[in-house]
C-alpha cells in the first residue's frame, strides 16, 4: 500500500500543491518541537513517572502493611485467650479430647480470618513429655529436626516477631501472651503467592520487580530471581539517607524508575523496594525525536527555497488521514484508480462498518462481564473499590442506580442425591439449569437484575428496584413461581432466602453473607422452604432437635464389638432421630459432628492411628460440607465405619500371630514338662478352642502335633550327641520310656536304639 501511494501522491495535483507549503511551515516547528520534546519532555516524564510510581506505591503499600497488621493484631489477640493459657501446659490432649478438638476448631478459625494466612500451628512444651503440635490437628512431635526448629524459635528473646526459614515468612507469638515465662507459640505461615501477588500490584507496568528487604538489608521477599542488578539496587537503596524516596537507577543500558520506603513491623523495620523500566517508556519519545529533529532539518534546506509553494498548506491534514486510514495491505488497483479524497471516503465507510461489528461482539460478551463483576460483588472481591467506583462500574454495565435500593435472593437446592444420575453426578449442570429458570422468571418482573451461578447447587439474585412498597411482594412473588418452576422441571426442591435491602452497593456484600448464614438455619430435609429477613418470616419448623446419646452409645459399642452392619443401621436411625424433629441445618450438622466427635474419641481410646485412617483428610471439614442427610449416612458408612473396620482387623491379626509366637515361644522353653492345649491358652488369655484354631491357621500343624515335632528332634538330638540312657533320654523330653519307644518308632520309623545305631 505505501509503495503504491508513494507512486499515486508524487503525480497527484493535489499532492503537489500541498508539497512545498508543508516543507516550509512543518520543518521549522518540527525542528523546534523535536528539539523541545527530546530537551525537556523526557526529563519531565521522568519526575511525572517517578511521582506517579511513589503515589501508587505509598498506596498499595498502605494496603499491604494494613493486612500484615492485621494479622500481628489478630495474632496478638489469639494469644492472650484463655484457651491458651498457663493450663495447656499441663493438659491431658488424649484424655480431654473436647478441649483438644475446640483448640484445633480455633485454629481452624484463626487459618480461615485472613487470605493470607496459610497455616496457622500451635506449639507447646511440657514438662515431662513429648512436645505438642496443632496444625491444626493434634500431634505429638518425635522429629528432632522439628522440635530443634520449633525451639530455636521459643528461644527468641521477642515475645512476637517475623521469622524467615526456607523462603517461608511466619508470624510468631509465644503463648501464654501475658506470661514472662512463655511455653508454646502460635506460629502463622503466610501464603508466599498471595504475599507476591500484593506485591507486584506495587508496580505500575507489567515490566520490573519489587522486593522486600528486612533491617538489615536482606531479602525477604521478591517477584524476580535474584541477579547482580538486584543487588546493585540493593546497594543503592542503603547507601541514601532518605528512608522514603524515589530515584532513577540505571544498569547495564537500562533506566528504571525507583521508589522506596519503611513498613514498619512489630520490633523490627521493613523497606519495600518497586522499580519499573524507565528505558522503555521514554525511549519512543526520543527515538522520535531525533527523527523530527533530522528530517525538519533536512526539510528546512528545501522549504527556504519553496516557500511560495504556500497553498499547498492544506495538504498536510489530508496526508494525516492517508497515513490513518491506510490498512497494511491494499489493492494496487483501487490506490491507482481513486484521488486522495476518494480513498479516504471509501476507507471511512469501511472502518465505521468494523465499528459497528465490534460493538455488536461487545454487547454480546456484555452479560458474561456482568455476570462475572456481580459474582465478585456478592462474594466480597471488591472491597477495595469506593461506593463511587462500585456504581460506575454498575453503569458501564448498563444499570440505572440512582434512586435504586438493591434486593437480593439466595437459593439453595436440596434433594440432589435422587436427581443425581439425571445430571450424571455434576453438580454444576443443576446450577446452570437453575440460574437459567430464573433468568427467564426474574425477566418478566425486573428490569435490572443479575443471576449469579455458584456451581455447587446455589444461586444469587441481584436487583435493582425503585424504592416502593410492594418490592418484597414482587420478591416473594418470584420466589413462589421459582420454587414450582424447580419442583416440575429438575424435580428438587428450594430453600429461598430473601435478604435486606441495600442502599448501597458496598453493603450488598455483607447482606449477602449473611443471607448465606442464614440459609444454614433451613429445616435440615429435602422440602422447599422460605427464609425472609427482612420481616422475620419463615416457613413453620419443628422444636430444636434434641441430640440421642442412646443411639451413639450404641453405634461406639457396635463398632467396639466388631458389629459394622449394627453400627450403619444404628447411624441412620441416629439421623433419622435428628430430622425427626425437624430441626435446622445448623443443629442437625452440630448433632452430626459431634457424633463424629464422639467416633473420634472411641478410635483415640482404642489405640487406633487416626491419622492413617484418615488419610490426611479432615473429616469434621468434609461432613460440614455437606448439605443433604443421606449422603452424611453414606459418607460415614464408606469413610468412617469402613476405615475403622479396616484398621480393626489389621489389629486383630497382629494380635493373633503374637498369641500364637508367645505359645510357640513357651513350647520350645517347655517342652520337657507337662504341656497341654488348655494350659496354654490360660497363658495366652484365650479359649483352647480360640487357639487351637490360630495356631492351625498361623503353622499349618495342630497343636500337638508341633509340639511332639519339638520333642522328637530334641530327642534326636540327645541320641547322636550323648551318651545318656534311653528312659533318661525319655524323661527329658516329657515322654514316659514306654510311650517314648513308640512314638519315636511311629515319627521316625525305626525305635530309638536302631537309630543311635544308624547315627
Amino acid at each position: 500500500m505505501s509503495q503504491v501511494w508513494k507512486r499515486r501522491v508524487r503525480k497527484g495535483i493535489f499532492y503537489r500543491k500541498s508539497l512545498i507549503l508543508f516543507l516550509i511551515t512543518a520543518s521549522l516547528p518540527g525542528l523546534i518541537v523535536g528539539a523541545s520534546v527530546y530537551g525537556f519532555a523526557v526529563g519531565q516524564m521522568e519526575e511525572h513517572l517517578g511521582k506517579l510510581h511513589q503515589r501508587q506505591i505509598m498506596q498499595r503499600t498502605r494496603n499491604i502493611d494494613d493486612q500484615l497488621q492485621y494479622l500481628e493484631l489478630g495474632l496478638a489477640h489469639w494469644a492472650f485467650d484463655h484457651q491458651f493459657g498457663p493450663g495447656l501446659r499441663q493438659l491431658d490432649f488424649v484424655y480431654y479430647f473436647q478441649q483438644t478438638w475446640d483448640i484445633g476448631k480455633t485454629l481452624v478459625v484463626l487459618q480461615g480470618s485472613h487470605p493470607l494466612i496459610k497455616d496457622a500451628e500451635l506449639y507447646v512444651e511440657r514438662e515431662s513429655d513429648q512436645p505438642v503440635l496443632f496444625r491444626p490437628g493434634y500431634y505429638e512431635l518425635n522429629d528432632e529436626a522439628a522440635i530443634s526448629s520449633y525451639k530455636s524459635r521459643l528461644a527468641d528473646p521477642r515475645t512476637v516477631y517475623w521469622d524467615v526459614r526456607n523462603g517461608q515468612l511466619m508470624l510468631v507469638h509465644k503463648v501464654p501472651g501475658d506470661s514472662t515465662a512463655p511455653f508454646g507459640a502460635l506460629l502463622l505461615t503466610v501464603k508466599r503467592e498471595k504475599l507476591l501477588n500484593l506485591m507486584r500490584t506495587l508496580t505500575p507496568y507489567h515490566e520490573g520487580f519489587t522486593m522486600l528487604l528486612d533491617s538489615e538489608g536482606h531479602v525477604l521477599l521478591s517477584d524476580s530471581p535474584e541477579t547482580e542488578t538486584n543487588e546493585r539496587l540493593r546497594d543503592a537503596v542503603a547507601a541514601r539517607e532518605d528512608k522514603t524516596g524515589t530515584f532513577v537507577f540505571e544498569d547495564d543500558g537500562v533506566a528504571y524508575s525507583v521508589s522506596y520506603g519503611t513498613m514498619q513491623r512489630v520490633q523490627t523495620e521493613w523497606t519495600f523496594v518497586s522499580a519499573a523500566p524507565l528505558t522503555e517508556i521514554v525511549s519512543p519519545v526520543v527515538v522520535t525525536s531525533r527523527i523530527l529533529i533530522n528530517v525538519s532539518m533536512l526539510g528546512l534546506l528545501a522549504a527556504l527555497g519553496l516557500s511560495w509553494f504556500a497553498s499547498n498548506r492544506i495538504y498536510s491534514p489530508v496526508a494525516r488521514l492517508i497515513k490513518l486510514f491506510s490498512p497494511e495491505k491494499a489493492g494496487d488497483e483501487e490506490a491507482l484508480r481513486l484521488n486522495e479524497f476518494q480513498y479516504l471516503e471509501r476507507r471511512w465507510t469501511h472502518i465505521t462498518r468494523e465499528s459497528r461489528q465490534l460493538q455488536e461482539r461487545l454487547n454480546r460478551q456484555l452479560p458474561y462481564l456482568r455476570t462475572g463483576f456481580l459474582q465478585q460483588l456478592l462474594q466480597g472481591h471488591l472491597y477495595g473499590y469506593s461506593e463511587e467506583e462500585l456504581r460506575e462500574r454498575l453503569q458501564r454495565y448498563g444499570w440505572h442506580v440512582e434512586g435504586h435500593r438493591f434486593c437480593m435472593l439466595h437459593i439453595q437446592l436440596t434433594g440432589y442425591g435422587s436427581v443425581s444420575d439425571r445430571f450424571s453426578g455434576d453438580e454444576s449442570l443443576v446450577s446452570f439449569t437453575a440460574a437459567n429458570i430464573m433468568e427467564e422468571l426474574a425477566r418478566e418482573r425486573f428490569g435490572q437484575f443479575g443471576v449469579i451461578p455458584f456451581y455447587n447447587l446455589s444461586i444469587g439474585l441481584l436487583v435493582a428496584m425503585p424504592d416502593e412498597p410492594d418490592n418484597g411482594g414482587r420478591l416473594h412473588a418470584l420466589a413462589e413461581e421459582l420454587t414450582l418452576a424447580v419442583n416440575r422441571i429438575l424435580r428438587m426442591q428450594l430453600t429461598v432466602t430473601i435478604g435486606k435491602p441495600a442502599a448501597m452497593v458496598k453493603d450488598v456484600p455483607a447482606l449477602f453473607a449473611e443471607m448465606v448464614r442464614a440459609s444454614g438455619f433451613r429445616i435440615f430435609g429435602d422440602q422447599n422452604q422460605l427464609i425472609d429477613l427482612v420481616s422475620g418470616e419463615r416457613q413453620p419448623g419443628g422444636e430444636k432437635a434434641k441430640y440421642p446419646f442412646a443411639l451413639e452409645q450404641e453405634i461406639v459399642q457396635s463398632l467396639r464389638m466388631g458389629r459394622y452392619q449394627e453400627a450403619g443401621r444404628a447411624v441412620r436411625a441416629f439421623l433419622e432421630e435428628m430430622l425427626s424433629h425437624r430441626g435446622t441445618e445448623y443443629d442437625v450438622k452440630q448433632g452430626m459432628l459431634q457424633l463424629l466427635a464422639g467416633i473420634r474419641h472411641m478410635i483415640l481410646e482404642a489405640g487406633l492411628e487416626s491419622e492413617a485412617m484418615t488419610e490426611g483428610e479432615d473429616w469434621f471439614e468434609q461432613l460440614l460440607r455437606m448439605r443433604e442427610p443421606g449422603k452424611m449416612v453414606r459418607w460415614i458408612e464408606t469413610h468412617v465405619i469402613a476405615s475403622y473396620a479396616r484398621a480393626a482387623e489389621a489389629r486383630a491379626k497382629a494380635q493373633q500371630k503374637r498369641m500364637v509366637e508367645r505359645t510357640i515361644e513357651y513350647m520350645h522353653a517347655h517342652y520337657m514338662r507337662d504341656i497341654s492345649l488348655e494350659a496354654c491358652a490360660d497363658l495366652a488369655g484365650t479359649t483352647p478352642y480360640t487357639l487351637s484354631k490360630l495356631f492351625k491357621q498361623t503353622t499349618g500343624v495342630n497343636f500337638i502335633d508341633y509340639l511332639t515335632d519339638i520333642r522328637i528332634g530334641k530327642a534326636k538330638a540327645l541320641l547322636r550327641e550323648s551318651d545318656k540312657k534311653i528312659t533318661d533320654i525319655a524323661e527329658e523330653v516329657g515322654y514316659q520310656p514306654g510311650y517314648f519307644n513308640r512314638i519315636f518308632k511311629k515319627h521316625v520309623g525305626v525305635p530309638p536304639g536302631k537309630f543311635r545305631e544308624m547315627a
